[in-house]
């Protein structure tokens, strides 16, 4: 490490000790100090250097090398330095140096003078001991911390800087970065003016700052720089820092610098430059470090109760100590850390009065609620009113972008609420449904519940009922049926509520399976006050198109579907997507586009919705939006996509602790996705839920647990009795499951489970009904072309089969492939010709669906015929490289040119769904483009599957 002289030499030949070590990172500026000095005393001349820079920017210590230069040049060095607050004696800093007592001035001022008169004594006095001294050589005089000196000091150099400009004097003066002191600020105006020398000190670099410390603490060194961002490159600070730490650790090696040293170190740095304020200056940065990171100068103002322009002086000292940074409209902290250790330095209860009262002035600067929200929600008290009313509306204007935001600032507001308070249950009914769409379910209900059994009035009651009712198919309390009577009996409940309540109630019989109860009185209760409300207007038309499904009338299930769809465009659309009604009537409708063949349809409404969903964090409505998405990638053959999203729901569902309604429809779509994808663990579970949906005491469960039964038998290849098959059919003949139709094509799969347990007289039956289905809905194909299906399976008629099998086309692969190989077994022994090519189009459809279990038996199929069968396009392993069949399809179009959107139209799925399966196979093949991807695909898999042939 480098080593300088450590003396100056006074006038009197006594030494004035200096830390005169030379800055790293300070040459040129050291350099330019230097060759001024020598240049100067050398010519035997005068001149004035004006050294400036902020706090801890080295200038005592440049100012020292000067000191030594000149010393070393021949120059008599005298030093004088401010004092911080200027408590001195005026004049005494030119005193010292010139070794004058205030006695000794002869002829002066007689007994009894006044002060100016004295003054101007001492100043001829040090004008006329200059002028000595510069007869025998030149006088540097170095005039450190120019902003702490006394006014009178000031005014002498100002003078005398003028009167002896002619004497070889040299001024070397240092003062901080815009300094407040009007003293100051003449002194330094009048000197450029008179063409002074200026030498400015700015921050010095990373790299310099690095080294220094390295230079100052050797290998100590690493546990200061994650500090280092901290000092702003001054290398005052860095020196205070490095001595402080060797106090702390004085052993080498430190041990590493943690959260806590920061915030220490940092604290240490925030009080050195908070004492070297003036209180003023020292107020303002505290008073603004309970603001926040950002904030203005007006708004400052305002709450320290003073003028802008009275702010001014203090603001430039605390810029200049870079404390806080000035932006182009507003005031910031350089760093969180610095303001969060500036903020400390208050005791809690003044730092929470000062952001209270910030709050305030900002509320009546007409700052939106929700700003205001955000901090008022840590510094509410109990019982203050104002704070709850300015959560309270918060929460209201963010409960339809942000439910989650909106529950933690109502919460806040019931908290600082009496708790006896009936205003604190009514904020309870509106925290209920922004609880639930965030997925805190539990204490939704346990609000509900407790405002249920004691409400403060009966509007509320009501309200809390309706809650109640949309999170769940019935009232987590004892008799819902009384709460719903009374809230119907009472006059003083406005009607529109009633309506809803009734609504939402009778929706819900009927999503759990009591369809008989649109006769019942509900019904007429609910006829009599349908239309007073826009919500239970769409309810009421849901419910009707579901009755008409029920009824298998399913061109009234569209028509009451589309009025349905008008009542949702007459909704506010800052309330809708939040309300149960409206995701119910939503996900309804999709289920019906998917069945009239508008499969593409139905998933842009689904995926709209579950995106919305997720961007709101409205978790309570993503089992339903995943397991309806699920049901139609399912209908599309989409498998593996259908079973990512029944894994997600059901992991949603789980860590909300949501009992979901529409838990029977996935387990039924789940049952028969791992029916197709051979997924063994699948459908074991599958078959376990089952028992327990037989082993209920509801027939809606015991139908559904049924219909899994015959899902999983045959899977099995097991026999079923006519009893299960019976119980299955119907659930088929229901026509719905929560708020999705069933699938007409599950009658196929029923007719082959009942023949292959020679169960003939159940398959008939259900023949039957699928004819008498598709005969009263003329209008959708897929009706007839299922009906058509199950009746060339019960009479064995492959004409009809492979006719089926062309009807259905693209728009349902599985069931298109399972009529192929429907034909081609039945052509088995008459035609294997005709058999093989019936098996080939159904393999090829099962692996477009990444059906492995089907594709696994029609591949056994080809086999007997004695056909090594392949992959569809030639690939030797649909495997191929651990690719999916699906993601394997994709893949193969895009080798062979096609965009997404156009091997989403050819495999009929949807973009989103294609630019996954792209992802997916980017990442497992290790590729990064679609040019590196079709070269791979085409070297590995169709070269290879023109050498095999």
């Amino acid at each position: 490490m480098s080593q300088a002289i450590d003396t100056l030499w006074t006038m009197s030949g006594a030494v004035f000790e200096a830390a005169s070590s030379p800055v790293r990172g300070r040459r040129a500026e050291q350099e330019r100090l230097t060759q001024w000095v020598r240049r100067h005393v050398h010519r035997n001349g005068g001149g004035v250097l004006w050294v400036e820079g902020p706090a801890g920017a080295g200038k005592s210590r440049i100012l020292a090398c000067a000191g030594n230069e000149a010393a070393l040049a021949g120059a008599r060095v005298l030093t004088i330095s401010g004092m911080a607050g200027g408590r001195m004696t005026p004049l005494a800093p030119l005193l010292d140096a010139l070794t004058i007592e205030p006695g000794d001035v002869a002829h002066g001022p007689s007994a009894g003078a006044d002060q100016e008169d004295t003054s101007y004594w001492l100043l001829r006095k040090v004008a006329d001991r200059l002028r000595e001294l510069t007869r025998e050589r030149p006088v540097v005089l170095l005039v450190d911390d120019v902003h702490d000196c006394d006014d009178l000091t000031l005014l002498a150099v100002r003078t005398l800087t003028v009167r002896l400009a002619g004497l070889p004097l040299l001024w070397v003066l240092a003062s901080r970065t815009h300094a407040d002191a009007p003293a100051v600020r003449a002194l330094r105006r009048d000197l450029f003016t008179r063409q002074a020398t200026q030498l400015e000190l700015s921050p010095l670099a990373p790299d310099a700052i690095r080294q220094m410390t390295q230079d100052l603490l050797g290998p100590q060194a690493a546990l200061v720089a994650p500090l280092l961002c901290y000092l702003d490159g001054l290398p005052g600070t860095v020196r205070q820092l490095c001595a402080h730490l060797q106090e702390v650790f004085p052993v080498a090696p430190c041990p590493p610098a943690d959260a806590g040293d920061v915030q220490e170190v940092v604290t240490w740095l925030v009080t050195r430059r908070l004492d070297q304020l003036s209180e003023d200056a020292r107020e303002l940065v505290l008073i603004a470090s309970a603001l926040g990171d950002t904030f203005t100068v007006q708004h400052l103002s305002q709450l320290l109760g003073r003028s802008e322009p009275a702010l001014l002086a203090p603001l430039r000292e605390v810029l200049a100590a870079q404390l806080l940074r000035a932006g182009d409209d507003h005031l910031s902290f350089p760093h969180a850390p610095l303001r969060e250790a500036v903020a400390a330095t208050l005791p809690r209860p003044i730092r929470l009065s000062v952001r209270r009262r910030s709050v305030e002035v900002r509320a009546r600067a007409g700052v939106p609620t929700v700003s205001l929200a955000a901090e008022l929600i840590d510094i509410a008290e109990p019982g203050d009113a104002w704070a709850g009313r300015i959560l309270r509306q918060a929460a209201q204007d963010l409960a339809f972008a942000a439910p989650g935001t909106a529950a933690r600032y109502l919460r806040r507001a019931m908290e600082i609420t009496t708790a006896l308070c009936p205003e604190r249950q009514r904020l309870s009914v509106e925290l209920i449904p922004l609880l639930w769409q965030a997925g805190e379910i539990t204490e939704a209900r346990d609000l509900a519940r407790d405002v249920v059994q004691a409400p403060p009035d009966a509007v509320t009651h009501a309200r809390a009922c309706l809650e109640l009712a949309r999170m769940d198919s019935q009232f987590a309390v004892q008799q819902p049926d009384a709460h719903v009577r009374h809230v119907h009996r009472r006059r003083d409940v406005p009607v529109p509520v009633k309506d809803q309540l009734l609504s939402m109630t009778l929706l819900n019989r009927l999503l759990t399976g009591d369809a008989e109860e649109a006769c019942g009185a509900v019904a007429d209760a609910l006829m009599r006050t349908r239309g007073v409300h826009p919500v239970s207007e769409l309810a009421h038309r849901t419910m009707q198109s579901i009755s008409a499904v029920h009824r298998h009338h399913w061109a009234d299930a569209i028509k009451h579907s589309d009025a349905a769809a008008a009542s949702l465009a007459q909704l506010d659309p800052g309330c809708a997507a939040s309300l149960p009604e409206v995701a119910l009537a939503t996900s309804w409708r999709a289920s019906l586009l998917s069945v009239t063949g508008d499969d593409r349809g139905a998933l842009n409404l689904v995926e709209a919705a579950a995106e919305e969903a997720e961007q709101r964090g409205r978790r309570a409505f993503l089992p339903l939006w995943r397991t309806t998405r699920a049901r139609l990638l399912l209908d599309t053959g989409q498998l593996a996509a259908a079973a990512r999203e029944l894994a997600a729901a059901e992991d949603v569902a789980a860590a909300t602790g949501l009992p979901f309604t529409g838990e029977p429809a996935a387990w039924c779509s789940r049952a028969r996705v791992a029916f197709h994808l051979g997924d063994d663990a699948g459908v074991e579970a599958c078959a376990a839920r089952a028992e327990e949906y037989l082993a209920s005491t509801e027939p809606q469960q015991r139908r559904i647990g049924a219909w899994i039964t015959v899902v999983t038998a045959a899977y099995r290849d097991a026999e079923l009795t006519a009893r299960p098959l019976l119980a299955a059919k119907a659930h088929l003949t229901r026509g719905y499951l929560h708020a999705t139709g069933i699938d007409p094509g599950d009658a196929v799969l029923l007719v082959r489970a009942a023949l292959a347990s020679g169960q003939r007289e159940v398959a008939a039956a259900v023949v039957e009904f699928a004819e008498h289905r598709a005969q009263h809905n003329a209008r959708f194909p897929l009706f007839e072309v299922t009906a058509r299906h199950a009746r060339g399976l019960l009479d064995g008629d492959r004409s009809s089969l492979m006719d089926t099998a062309e009807r259905y086309g693209n728009a349902r692969p599985l069931l298109s492939s399972q009529a192929w190989e429907d034909a081609g077994v039945l052509m088995t022994s008459a035609d294997p010709s005709e058999a093989r090519a019936c098996f080939e189009r159904a393999l090829e459809g099962y692996e477009g669906c990444g059906a492995e279990r089907d594709s696994r038996r029609a591949r056994s199929r080809l086999r007997k015929l004695g056909v090594k069968p392949t992959a569809a396009g030639g690939a030797p392993d649909a495997g191929w490289r651990g690719l999916t069949p699906s993601e394997l399809g994709v893949v193969r179009l895009i080798a062979h040119g096609a965009t997404n959107r156009q091997a989403a139209e050819r495999l009929f799925l949807s973009p989103h769904t294609v630019n996954t399966h792209v992802r997916h196979a980017f990442e497992k093949l290790g590729v990064r483009s679609r040019v590196q991807l079709a070269r791979l695909y085409l070297r590995e898999v169709d070269e290879a599957a023109e050498v095999s042939s």
